[in-house]
């Protein structure tokens, strides 16, 4: 993969994460990259073009960082995936989910079509490593695990929108209170 792709894929999506798709264009791009739009066009021929490439990224890093932690306990899973949104919110970030999903329906259809794929997979592994620690008696909750799983993950996601909204550290309360309700 050139330089000026995975340039122009890292800004794009740190403008996804910061100010949403919407509200950004390729000269948000080109001009911090001192690049022609032709540039970015060589790379992806459209913007939807390259917010499918960002989702699938991301959808690729989960599957990668996932298949690093699979012999780790479901404790420390959990751990590693709640670090994920830590991670954003150190970058003054959001998830992408609650960068895109706001907007979907005014979304490219193949951005919906990625975005949904990456909820039910993000879904699903959240969902394996909760049923796992109900198994072996790490995790102690009475929810359905799918019921759990998409608590835990709206909540992450709206405590990295409520830090930034209320300035205050919302995430670090919702992270200390899932890790107590499990």
């Amino acid at each position: 993969m050139s330089d000026t792709r995975e340039e122009i894929l890292n800004l794009a999506e740190d403008l996804i994460r910061t100010k949403g798709y919407n509200a950004f264009s390729y000269r948000d791009i080109s001009v911090p990259l001192n690049i022609k739009n032709a540039a970015i066009h060589y790379h992806f021929n459209s913007k939807a073009d390259l917010g499918k490439a960002i989702i699938n990224r991301t959808r690729q890093n989960l599957i990668k960082e996932s298949n690093l932690w699979k012999d780790l306990s479901p404790v420390e899973q959990l751990n590693k995936f709640i670090s994920i949104y830590e991670q954003r919110l150190l970058r003054n970030q959001i998830c992408f989910m609650g960068a895109l999903g706001p907007s979907y329906e005014t979304l490219p259809e193949q951005m919906q079509i990625e975005l949904t794929q990456a909820s039910k997979e993000i879904r699903a592994y959240l969902r394996n490593v909760l049923q796992r620690g109900l198994d072996i008696g790490s995790f102690n909750f009475t929810d359905t695990v799918s019921e759990k799983a998409d608590m835990i993950i709206a909540s992450l996601l709206s405590s990295l929108i409520l830090t930034r909204v209320t300035k205050e550290n919302i995430f670090a309360q919702i992270r200390n209170t899932i890790l107590k309700g499990v």
